[in-house]
């Protein structure tokens, strides 16, 4: 009964596997970025936030009130570069109102070509949220969206079996372990009644087609195999979780009967996957509102 529970799980990861490994020999090669330090403005800022007329697209912010987003002696990767943003997105929220945070940035000048260090101070509002509200307003933010700085990417080929079985395992290593982290992290915070994890977020079936919707029009098959890698690990990642309804929770109450030498109580496990499954709906459905939302307010 373990080995068909863990079966589903096993064949996600074969088939990112084997997305990776054609995508070293016979595609394009994996894309690997090279990341710098600090957190770079991916976007215009807000006309009503305060970081107007402060802050523009390209900048990259080092430091908030001296302490340093990346520390300089860390090689950033891409784990490393997220868990600096959702901290420092953190920070911004913390800030008691009416205070303010200074922050070091790397300024652009692209007309010159040259790049300027400077110190600004911002005070987070509480902002309007974009969907024509004038009552909701968010958490403290700064009206910016920011993204890893990411410095350069270079595709990797294999240069032999073995090379492309290593290099494929070392990317399904990765993938997975950051996504079992963010997932692990965005549970924890939701069953303790924090909210997700600053920066973080969950998108449901539709948020799903959507981008896949944008990948597979932009004619990028090492995006769309990519994109297919990915998915199967997240679907790997979520249905071994220990939560009854999943994979993860009924390998659970198969433990418990090897352990206890004695079937679990078949009333008990129905009540329990019950209320787990009315519990997965809910979240389901609240992804699905998210995820209109998105559309339509954006």
């Amino acid at each position: 009964r373990a080995i068909v529970l863990v079966g589903g799980v096993v064949f996600n990861i074969l088939l990112a596997f084997a997305c990776y490994l054609g995508e070293v020999t016979l595609g394009q090669g994996l894309p690997h970025a090279s990341y710098g330090q600090g957190a770079i403005i991916a976007g215009v800022p807000r006309a009503d936030g305060p970081s107007a007329g402060l802050l523009q697209r390209g900048d990259v912010i080092l430091t908030a009130n001296g302490q340093e987003l990346i520390s300089s002696l860390t090689q950033p990767t891409a784990m490393i570069s997220q868990s600096a943003i959702a901290n420092f997105i953190s920070q911004i929220r913390d800030t008691p109102p009416g205070e303010s945070i200074q922050l070091t940035i790397v300024h652009p000048n692209y007309s010159a070509k040259t790049t300027s260090l400077k110190t600004i101070t911002v005070q987070p509002e509480r902002l309007f949220d974009e969907t024509g509200s004038n009552t909701n307003r968010g958490p403290p933010s700064i009206g910016v969206v920011l993204s890893p700085n990411i410095k350069g990417i270079e595709r990797i080929k294999a240069t032999s079996p073995q090379d492309a079985v290593q290099k494929a395992g070392t990317a399904v290593y990765e993938v997975t372990s950051q996504t079992a982290s963010s997932l692990v992290g965005f549970f924890a915070s939701l069953l303790s009644g924090r909210g997700p994890p600053a920066g973080q977020g969950m998108s449901g079936p539709i948020g799903l087609i959507q981008t896949g919707s944008k990948i597979a029009s932009s004619s990028d098959w090492s995006a769309l195999v990519a994109f297919a890698a990915a998915i199967s690990i997240n679907l790997a990642c979520i249905n071994i979780l220990p939560l009854p309804a999943l994979d993860g929770g009924q390998l659970v109450f198969v433990l418990a009967e090897a352990v206890s030498g004695r079937k679990v109580d078949q009333q008990l496990q129905e009540n329990i996957n019950g209320v787990a499954l009315l519990g997965l709906l809910v979240l389901s459905l609240s992804t699905a509102v998210g995820d209109i939302g998105s559309i339509f307010f954006r």
